[in-house]
């Protein structure tokens, strides 16, 4: 098959000073919530408790994981206190230059509003032309972390310095995602509300939204900011519009909790995680499953995917290529799935972690970092497959340029005076799985 291994994952020399540091008597063991790769794939943050029963973020900065020179001393550039348990983390540094996307939607010199780079927010931004501005996040690179008490620290990793502390969730923050252009922070809470905060205007907060009785667990922009996912308790997965903040869809298929999220490259496809043993890939486009993962052969019945079933999914993370995914999963596995390689959604390679708990992908691929419950932080290469190693189509690369560049009018793609097997193509229908002999049935009595 086309997604045949040419490499599997192995544990990097620098992994045994890692694990011999955090499991140290240093350190207490417990769960850990998250841990985050930075854009630029250097920096990797890992929250801990220590001895006394104070909370640290540990900050690690390495231009080589993969580096066999591995010195004795672990090399931390930063080791933030916080005053409470660390729920969620999210790095954030915005482009210094205007992207492609943003130059191929200039017309007459003006910005065209259809991208998230250039949806109307302007109104909402006062500091976008302020002289009044306390902080720039215009420049470094930022940390903010999600508390257990409700706050959010946001730190200057360039320089170490507590930057922002944003006060207005009542109850843990357990879900963090900062936009690349426009240094948009979405945080979601046990107090069942989405909060919008704008970095570039001193973390003003301009927008909440509250319309669950239960709390969020996870929320996440799309690469083109068009789009903002929100997934929780009984199977609730919401995509928003940003322009607009209207519900696009409110996806339905999950049979439990859902727990993580992640868009593609593209923003046209979405993969949430669930209990139910189960991630589903969706269009942003249709509303509809593309892909279903299962985790437990067969597929628990209704009323097992619904309870415990020993293989809650906890976390998940799509390669930047768009290749494959990876998740977490309750049953002590690591899983690598195949994304848009073809139909298929058999596993490719599978790892056994015991008690893993959050997944993480460096920008350029090359690394992967599992958190386990009981205090480990596993650092493995990438895997590698055969359509990983080939170089990305023209076809390819055009279908991520025109998905991009359309945002929310990829609808509009129906439109296009092109041949029927291309518009086909931006909307991923190679990849879709066949119905089941079932589903033909149903379809054809509809």
């Amino acid at each position: 098959m086309s997604h045949l291994l040419l490499e599997q994952p192995a544990v990097l020399p620098f992994d045994r000073t890692l694990q011999d540091y955090l499991t140290s008597s240093e350190f207490l063991s417990g769960d850990f919530w998250k841990i985050v790769f930075s854009p630029c794939s250097q920096y990797l943050a890992i929250p801990k408790q220590d001895e006394d029963g104070r909370h640290w973020l540990l900050v690690l900065r390495s231009l080589n994981w993969h580096t066999s020179q591995i010195s004795e001393k672990l090399p931390i550039q930063h080791q933030f206190h916080c005053s409470s348990p660390i729920r969620s983390l999210a790095f954030g540094r915005r482009q210094s230059r205007r992207s492609a996307l943003e130059k191929a939607l200039m017309i007459d010199g003006n910005l065209i509003l259809y991208s998230s780079t250039s949806r109307d927010l302007m109104n909402r931004r006062r500091s976008s032309v302020s002289v009044n501005r306390r902080h720039d996040f215009t420049k470094n690179l930022f940390l903010a972390a999600g508390l257990q008490e409700g706050k959010i620290n946001i730190w200057n990793i360039d320089t170490g310095e507590l930057t922002l502390t944003l006060k207005d969730h009542q109850s843990a923050v357990c879900g963090l995602d900062i936009t690349s252009c426009t240094m948009q922070l979405a945080s979601c809470s046990d107090d069942t509300t989405i909060k919008l905060w704008n970095l570039l205007d001193d973390g003003n907060m301009y927008k909440t939204l509250q319309e669950w009785t239960h709390q969020i667990d996870a929320v996440k922009w799309s690469p083109d900011e068009t789009l903002l996912c929100a997934v929780g308790p009984y199977g609730l997965v919401l995509l928003y519009n940003t322009i607009t903040w209207e519900i696009l869809f409110k996806l339905e298929g999950h049979l439990n909790n859902v727990v993580d999220c992640a868009f593609n490259s593209d923003s046209a496809l979405l993969a949430t995680a669930s209990s139910d043993t189960r991630v589903l890939l969706w269009s942003t486009v249709t509303g509809e499953i593309v892909k279903e993962y299962p985790h437990k052969i067969p597929i628990p019945l209704r009323i097992y995917a619904g309870g415990e079933n020993g293989s809650f999914i906890r976390s998940l993370a799509i390669s930047k290529n768009d290749d494959y995914l990876i998740t977490a999963c309750e049953d002590n596995k690591v899983r690598w799935f195949p994304l848009t390689i073809d139909r298929t959604s058999k596993m490719i390679f599978e790892r056994t972690e015991i008690n893993a708990m959050c997944v993480a992908v460096t920008s350029n691929e090359q690394t992967t970092a599992i958190s386990t419950s009981d205090g480990h932080v596993r650092l493995l290469s990438s895997l590698i497959t055969i359509a990983s190693r080939q170089v990305k189509t023209l076809k390819f690369l055009s279908r991520k340029i025109i998905n991009n560049q359309l945002g929310t009018r990829r609808k509009q793609s129906y439109q296009l005076g092109i041949p029927q097997h291309l518009i086909d193509f931006l909307m991923y229908e190679e990849i879709k799985m066949q119905p089941t002999k079932r589903e033909k049935i149903k379809r054809r009595a509809e």
